[in-house]
């Protein structure tokens, strides 16, 4: 006789604070899209998560009825996350936010209640062309200075500074202010006190962060990773 008890409903992975590495949580993602995780189930049998999706439009102060968006099937590979990449991003003030739940489906086709909800806004991108130093043979100039641009007539709040070693491990994460609103381009240099190798390429990404919900986003955007070497040619 099959187990007529349903799986317990999915958890959300708790977001992380800006600060923190590596992220976690709901989060935009470098690659664009909206990134999702979620908490595995205690119980060994389950065969898939339901994944559903409603919009908010602030212009019209409603939420969309929740429409499944994925079956994500587990397996022994399975990581406890996914990415939706169909949506579209906060360019003025009308623009959707995208709230999300979870389901839990077990082998013997039982589904779990919903998990709480949870939602997230994209912002633009800043651009990689917007980026200096960017490239494998780019290096620092003298000031350590890291630039980049971004137009400033959409709600985001802060930047988030990420530089990584060619093997992924942190260098830093640095939470940033804005401070050229007329051109939208901005320059912060990496400290002296951040001791850097001349022989590794680094990668470096810009996060932005907004709606700010106990000290976490609700939200933002990353770039892609650019690329510097440090050197003492200049």
């Amino acid at each position: 006789m099959e187990d007529p008890t349903p799986p317990s409903p999915p958890a959300w992975v708790q977001k992380s604070l800006p600060e923190e590495w590596p992220e976690r949580g709901v989060d935009a993602h470098e690659l664009g899209g909206i990134y999702l995780e979620w908490q595995p189930n205690p119980e060994s049998n389950i065969s898939a998560y339901l994944l559903y999706r409603a919009k908010y439009f602030d212009k019209n102060d409603s939420l969309g009825g929740f429409k499944l968006i994925s079956r994500i099937e587990t397996d022994s590979n399975h990581e406890a996350e996914y990415i939706d990449s169909d949506n579209e991003i906060r360019v003025d003030f009308f623009k959707a936010q995208y709230f999300y739940k979870l389901k839990a489906e077990d082998l013997a086709d039982n589904t779990s209640a919903y998990s709480d909800s949870i939602y997230y806004i994209l912002l633009p991108q800043i651009s990689l062309n917007s980026m200096t130093p960017n490239g494998a043979y780019d290096s620092l100039d003298i000031g350590r200075s890291l630039n980049w641009g971004y137009n400033y007539n959409i709600e985001m709040e802060n930047y988030c500074v990420t530089v990584l070693s060619q093997n992924n491990e942190l260098i830093l994460r640095e939470i940033l202010n804005p401070e050229n609103y007329v051109s939208g381009g901005e320059s912060w240099s990496i400290p002296d006190s951040i001791v850097l190798d001349s022989n590794i390429i680094y990668k470096w990404r810009i996060d932005t962060g907004a709606r700010f919900r106990n000290g976490v986003e609700t939200a933002g955007s990353e770039s892609a990773w650019a690329l510097f070497r440090y050197g003492r040619d200049y």
